[in-house]
This record gives structure tokens, C-alpha cells and sequence, in this order.
């Protein structure tokens, strides 16, 4: 009685692998040199996003949600509103953490895995460093209309951490729409960048590093 629900699984199963194409050599040419040339061409990104955590001992993924604001060449600031308060701002050399409790501030050329950290935040919001990345082996695939990345760390700090991140592109590759880490464990962390205004002014003040 079992075996159709089984074969079935199996088919539904095989059909999601097949959905991932490794792209070819040439195609791989093409499809970084659009990458690269749409993380040229942003200067400023701001859009909401939606993360979410899968964790071995939660029966459901944990949610946040918050704003995200990216200026050229290196600033940052990932603001977590909801269920809490967080914000992570980088401006250059410079990092600031800040809770509802405490605010820390870090000097990442002192730090080498923050400075990794803060490489690879960097090339997974704007599509950049993909191409000629000295930190992970890259893969590239097509699935359906999009293409996504799958980066695999070469420098043991960030293996330690991570054994995988996959950054997926919309149909045209102008924009980073989703990326996935993938811890040692299994568990993994997927963020949504959503409602994107590119190019747009920043006030310099949201990159603020006391």
C-alpha cells in the first residue's frame, strides 16, 4: 500500500533536482558578467526585508523583519524592527552593533573574521565579488526563469560557520531577491529583500558609527 506514496515522494523529489540546472562554462561567462555589470550600476539600495531561521529544535521558523539601507562603496546598515530591536551598521573599517540593551562598536581591520563577515554581507546584497571571489568556490545554476549562486567557503573561519550560501537573482539579474546560509548543522537562515528602491539618496546619517 505504501509503494505509490513512496515512488511518488521519490518522482517529487527527483523533478525538484531536475528544476536546478548547472549552467555551462560559456553560459557562466554570460550570466557573471550581468551580475557584475548590475552591481556596478548600483550605487544605493533600501528595501525591507523578511528573514527567517530553521533551527533542529523549533518545530516552526523564527521570523524577523526590518530595513535594509546599502551605499557604495561599504556602508550598510541591517535594521531589525520586528519581533525586536537590533541594528548592525557598517561604514567602512567601522562596525557598530546596537540592541535595545547595549551598543558595541568593532574595528574590523583588527578583526579577521569580522572582516570576512562583513566581505561577504557586502557581496551577497549586491551581487558583487561573485565573479572573482578568493574566499569561496562558486557554482551557478538556473532554476525556472532565475539563477542563483552557490558559494562554498574556502578559508577555515568561514567554515567553521557556514557550509554553504546561495544567492538568488531575479529573471533579468538586476537584483539580489533572496539569499540562504546554510550552517554546518543543517540549519539555515533565508532573507527576503523585498519592495528594493535602487539608486536612490541615502542621508549619510543612517551610516552614522559613534
Amino acid at each position: 500500500m505504501l509503494r505509490p506514496l513512496v515512488l511518488y515522494l521519490m518522482c517529487l523529489s527527483a523533478l525538484t533536482v531536475m528544476g536546478q540546472t548547472k549552467l555551462t562554462s560559456e553560459q557562466e561567462k554570460q550570466v557573471l558578467a550581468k551580475m557584475e555589470q548590475s552591481s556596478n550600476a548600483l550605487h544605493s539600495l533600501q528595501c525591507d526585508f523578511v528573514q527567517s531561521k530553521r533551527m533542529k529544535i523549533l518545530s516552526k521558523e523564527m521570523q524577523s523583519k526590518g530595513i535594509l539601507y546599502f551605499k557604495k562603496p561599504d556602508k550598510i546598515r541591517w535594521q531589525y524592527t520586528t519581533p525586536y530591536d537590533y541594528t548592525f551598521v557598517m561604514n567602512g573599517d567601522k562596525v557598530q552593533i546596537k540592541s535595545a540593551k547595549s551598543t558595541k562598536n568593532i574595528d574590523i581591520q583588527g578583526n579577521k573574521i569580522f572582516r570576512q563577515i562583513t566581505t561577504i554581507i557586502l557581496n551577497t546584497v549586491t551581487g558583487g565579488g561573485i565573479k572573482n571571489s578568493a574566499d569561496f568556490d562558486v557554482m551557478l545554476f538556473r532554476q525556472g526563469d532565475a539563477y542563483f549562486a552557490k558559494m562554498l567557503p574556502k578559508k577555515k573561519e568561514v567554515k567553521q560557520v557556514y557550509a554553504a550560501i546561495e544567492v538568488y537573482f531575479n529573471p533579468a539579474l538586476t537584483m539580489v531577491e533572496r539569499i540562504k546560509m546554510i550552517e554546518k548543522s543543517g540549519e539555515y537562515t533565508v532573507v527576503k529583500l523585498l519592495s528594493p528602491k535602487m539608486n536612490t539618496t541615502i542621508n549619510e546619517s543612517i551610516f552614522k558609527v559613534n
